[in-house]
């Protein structure tokens, strides 16, 4: 273990054998122990000489260079009390360090609370650890779904198709008046009480409705223009607006058409099909390509809804053991990564509690609540791993690797290191423990047999059903990804 003490510098911790302590533990019911601890004074000695170096290489004492007072001297100029505050920098936590080893306590990335209970003339001390978190689970062998993968509707084959239409499609200049969704190229100029709110010049502007851009109202302002056509208005800048400066004002705008576009959408032809770029030649290998992605698409969301009931179902039945330490050391995980994203836009942390209504407190048992909860599914799952006693072998976590490095995404990282391999083998585990838990807890045939009994039902019944399942596939197509992504052939 390596520690590092207030002045920045490495710290090499005394071994057990070179000045042992005396370490007595008590594990407590809420997952921690709290470790009592005597340090020798043979250790403390060695420190207070440590310290003695350190606060003499940077005190200007009378008469020595720096560095070459005696330590008698050093105690009497700055007295035993700082020196002996120096030694403790470093005393405090080797000796948490030395005794956690000595406990064999499995490190679990939360900071210890340590507190000096007596100084002289014994050093004593008491640390309460985070012990390694427990999940015991329930019978989750029991657990039935019965989901069905979603079919693939011609609907969305149309919508995804449609789509690719729309990323091919072309802006054509139109000479009658500007109307929803054209094109139009605008000199802007935006002033509230004199200042300067908003300025373009040539800027394309799409023409949709209820738009936010710049300010609610605008967009509409721009319909019936013509190329070469202008228009003065006023409209209320809305209360909430971000910048308080403007808020609940007015503002003036001046705009200058000079272009008005309306978008041509290509015909379904098989040259457009060849213009994709993705080995078409015909529209009817567009169409296939399309389906089967939705399909593997279909497959995909279908296990990871799996995934989650199973994930919530474990956390629900499993009991858990979780210090309260380890809670509270994650959440601070999460708050600095909900500031730091909102750092990214520049949005202070206290007008962002302003703007939801929400205080310190309510966002930190939030974080609670979130870091227990993430603990709790990574805990269950992990325990799946070690109830399923899943196998990877060096092969798979190559053959994994491999499959990565195609990925942009990994591209420029280097996966050929000891951490990397250990974290895709704990990925390839947990993904070996799930498909094990789908294949037992998934029996889609439940839902047919209900199916049958249902066809029993009147001719209306069997109406409102059909109905029920068309409006539910309409629904589902909204998931659909954009047409890029839907025709790329997936490795």
């Amino acid at each position: 273990l390596l520690y590092t003490a207030s002045h920045g510098m490495p710290v090499k911790p005394l071994s057990v054998s070179e000045y042992p302590l005396k370490v007595t533990r008590d594990d407590t019911e809420n997952g921690q122990a709290v470790l009592h601890i005597e340090v020798e004074e043979d250790r403390v000695e060695r420190h207070l000489q440590r310290a003695h170096q350190k606060v003499s290489a940077r005190v200007n004492i009378p008469g020595f260079r720096k560095g070459k007072a005696p330590r008698r001297i050093v105690e009497q100029f700055v007295g035993r009390e700082y020196l002996f505050e120096e030694a403790m920098e470093t005393l405090v936590p080797e000796a948490v360090g030395v005794a956690v080893e000595e406990s064999e306590i499995e490190g679990t990335h939360t900071p210890p609370q340590v507190d000096v209970i007596e100084r002289e003339p014994i050093v004593k001390i008491d640390a309460i650890v985070a012990l390694p978190p427990k999940a015991t689970l329930g019978d989750y062998k029991r657990l039935k779904f019965d989901d069905q993968i979603e079919e693939v509707t011609e609907e969305q084959v149309k919508e995804q198709i449609e789509q690719v239409r729309e990323s091919q499609a072309t802006w054509e200049p139109v000479s009658r008046a500007s109307r929803n969704d054209d094109l139009l190229t605008i000199s802007t100029t935006g002033l509230v009480a004199g200042e300067n709110f908003t300025s373009s010049e040539s800027d394309d502007y799409l023409i949709e409705a209820r738009s936010m851009n710049p300010i609610p109202g605008f967009a509409e302002q721009l319909k019936g223009l013509k190329k070469g056509g202008s228009r003065k208005f006023e409209l209320p800048v809305p209360d909430d607006y971000p910048n308080d400066k403007f808020a609940g004002k007015t503002a003036q705008f001046s705009v200058e058409v000079s272009a008005v576009k309306k978008k041509e959408l290509p015909k379904l032809t098989d040259a457009l099909a060849a213009s994709l770029g993705e080995n078409f030649k015909t529209v009817a290998e567009l169409r296939m390509r399309i389906s089967e992605n939705l399909e593997a698409q279909a497959k995909d969301g279908l296990r990871r809804s799996l995934e989650e009931k199973i994930v919530d179902a474990l956390v629900e039945d499993a009991e858990f053991v979780i210090s309260p330490m380890i809670i509270d050391h994650e959440a601070e995980h999460v708050l600095d990564d909900q500031q730091r994203q909102l750092a990214q836009y520049n949005i202070d942390f206290q007008q962002y509690l302003k703007g939801i209504g929400k205080t310190s407190e309510e966002i930190v048992a939030e974080a609670k609540d979130s870091a227990e909860l993430r603990l709790k599914r990574s805990l269950v799952i992990d325990t799946l791993v070690e109830t399923e006693k899943t196998v990877v072998s060096d092969d798979d976590v190559a053959a994994e690797i491999a499959v990565m490095q195609e990925s942009p995404q990994y591209a420029s990282e280097n996966l050929d290191t000891d951490d990397a391999r250990d974290a895709v083998r704990r990925i390839l585990h947990r993904r070996s423990a799930m498909d094990n838990a789908i294949e037992l807890t998934h029996q889609p045939g439940d839902s047919k047999r209900s199916a049958a009994k249902k066809s029993k039902t009147t001719k209306t019944e069997k109406t409102t059903t059909v109905k029920s399942t068309a409006a539910k596939k309409t629904t589902g197509t909204a998931r659909v990804k954009t047409p890029r992504r839907a025709v790329k052939t997936e490795k």
